[in-house]
């Protein structure tokens, strides 16, 4: 522009006189000027073409993505529903390196549109400076061009502006649909961002087009600007002064296209500023949440092996129960036989003699503890990974779970709003659920009888020995029923996982991550009945160990005893009453 202005000056160096026959005085017609802002017009809007061709493959590249990911999402739940597998395909796509470098696409268009504004500019200033050389007989001086421009460069079949505020709006409304995402809009909100992009990539690529075409334009009546001459001859110089007109005219259609190339290059900026907001936006916020879904996916596919193992623990204990209730109601008959002092007494000592019945009852039991133990601790690792799924969901995720209603249940109904109440903290000290046991009355008339165990005479221990195992045998029953409790929450974990990584229905989908919470609530009460089982267990073992302790303190003589006992059927009938022993 400098160089332009230096040339003007130096303008009035190369002129031709010509004496009109109709003005009787000579005119000096600089126009050497007006060529020179024409070279650069000319020079400044090949140069705008180009960066407008540029333009053509990036906006290109916009409209596909958009639509891309408008048919995926749509191709995804053409049916209303959507495969759980889909999240991760769904989360790459729009949080993914695809989004982003369509994201990066629309700032280079964005800057590309600035560099179209500023050669607009270029352009009008040199025109406007090329006019103001022209003699005012040709061109009167004026300060605002523009209006002139418009009236005098003006074509009919110009285009207009598109309403670039109109298109803004539009775009602000997706925005701020994304924005107020939920589990229930995702999916649609997710369609009309994406369908939003394309519309408006379109309108874009459009105005790119329209600014290269005002370009290409500039660029042939600029030339023509250039390449105008004055003849040397009378009659050259006549004709080239009536040239004169065409060249002014050239001269206001280029100032005309060069302001119509700054609007259009503005709106577009505009709108794309726009653009990239939505793609930044729905990247964070469409991301956030099927980026959510696909990390709770996977982390129940991962926790799928816990339950899975401990349904087999349950059944494991479960049988390990029924043979130590077998065991238990054994020790309990030999002790009974034991107490009715009769020829059957015998076997009942031998066989309780050496504490191999009452060992084993001891080792079934531990195992069963053993068993339980690793049960809690592969639900305690399923209650952490699902807990922190449920942590690191976006808030919007969660509205109106985690709270509830008035009633403290949340929309869903039923047994899933359990987990609602439960939480998903790991407390050690929490209340124990509404659908619990507690089995503190149980181990406590356990831990009496084994007192009363420890308490009693060699006469009195065998009777007390044989109440302890039938309260054996009793608790350990009710251990078996709470294993098969605890395994049929197990079972319906599992169905639950099965249904979250399944289709989902998207009209209900907020059922999907109650599951979620009804997962955790499951995995609380098998940890729940699971300790109440072992406190149990570990109860009974104790009552075991004492009637074995008590058993190692009689001086069984198998020889002795049975002399005994046929002496009582030779008459001591009244022996049973000295050793106080009962008859049942």
């Amino acid at each position: 522009m400098d160089s332009l202005k230096g040339s003007l000056k130096e303008a009035a160096g190369d002129v031709y006189e010509y004496i009109d026959d109709k003005v009787d005085m000579p005119v000096i017609i600089d126009i050497n000027g007006i060529k020179r802002a024409g070279g650069a017009v000319y020079t400044t809007s090949r140069e705008t073409s180009d960066l407008c061709h540029t333009t053509m493959d990036k906006t290109s590249e916009i409209i596909a993505f958009g639509l891309e990911l408008k048919e995926t999402l749509d191709g995804l739940s053409e049916d209303g529903t959507l495969e759980a597998s889909k999240f991760e395909i769904i989360k790459d796509l729009v949080d993914g390196d695809r989004i982003r470098a369509a994201t990066a696409l629309a700032g280079e268009l964005g800057d590309l549109a600035l560099q179209c504004v500023d050669k607009s500019q270029e352009m009008m200033e040199a025109i406007e400076l090329g006019i103001d050389t022209l003699p005012d007989f040709i061109e009167d001086h004026i300060e605002n061009k523009m209006d002139r421009a418009a009236e005098k460069g003006g074509k009919e079949g110009d285009p207009d502006l598109p309403d670039v505020e109109t298109h803004s709006r539009e775009l602000q409304t997706l925005i701020s649909d994304v924005e107020g995402v939920n589990l229930f809009t995702v999916m649609s909100s997710g369609k009309l961002a994406f369908d939003g992009l394309r519309s408006k990539g379109e309108v874009c690529q459009n105005m790119f087009t329209t600014i290269r075409d005002f370009s290409e334009d500039v660029s042939q009546v600029s030339d023509a600007i250039q390449k105008f001459t004055l003849g040397t001859s009378l009659g050259e110089m006549k004709e080239s002064f009536k040239g004169m007109k065409e060249l002014v005219s050239n001269a206001w259609r280029c100032l005309r296209l060069s302001n119509l190339i700054k609007l259009f290059a503005e709106g577009v900026g505009k709108i794309i500023r726009w653009i990239v907001s939505l793609f930044q936006r729905a990247s964070e916020k469409l991301g956030s949440i099927w980026g959510a879904l696909a990390r709770a996916k996977d982390v129940l596919a991962d926790c799928v092996q816990y339950v899975v193992e401990c349904i087999k623990l349950c059944n494991d204990a479960k049988d390990r129960s029924g043979e130590l209730c077998d065991v238990s109601a054994e020790i309990r008959e030999h002790l009974r036989n034991i107490v009715r002092v009769d020829k059957s007494a015998i076997a009942s000592i031998k066989d309780l003699s050496d504490g191999d019945e009452i060992r084993r009852a001891i080792q079934l039991a531990t195992t069963m503890d053993d068993i339980v133990k690793e049960c809690v601790m592969h639900i305690l690792e399923t209650i952490q990974k699902v807990c922190g799924a449920i942590k690191s969901m976006p808030d919007v995720l969660k509205e109106s779970i985690d709270e509830g209603g008035e009633d403290g249940s949340a929309e869903g109904g039923g047994g899933t709003t359990r987990a609602v109440s439960f939480g998903i903290d790991d407390d050690d000290d929490e209340t124990p659920p509404a659908d619990g046991v507690d089995v503190s009355g149980d181990v406590e008339e356990l831990d009496r009888m084994r007192g009363a165990i420890e308490e009693a005479n060699v006469f009195e221990s065998v009777e007390k020995s044989a109440e302890g195992f039938d309260g054996i045998k009793d608790k350990i029953g009710l251990c078996g029923d709470m294993i098969t409790k605890s395994r049929g929450f197990a079972d319906t974990c599992n169905t639950t996982i099965e249904s979250f990584g399944g289709a989902w229905d998207l009209e209900s989908a907020q059922n999907h991550i109650l599951e979620l919470f009804e997962i955790v609530s499951l995995g609380k009460l098998i940890k729940h009945f699971a300790q109440e089982i072992m406190k149990l267990i570990r109860a009974n073992i104790a009552l075991m160990e004492a009637v074995m302790q008590k058993f190692k303190d009689i001086d069984f003589v198998p020889d002795q005893l049975e002399d005994l006992i046929d002496d009582i059927g030779d008459g001591l009938k009244d022996l049973g009453k000295k050793l106080k022993f009962w008859d049942k």
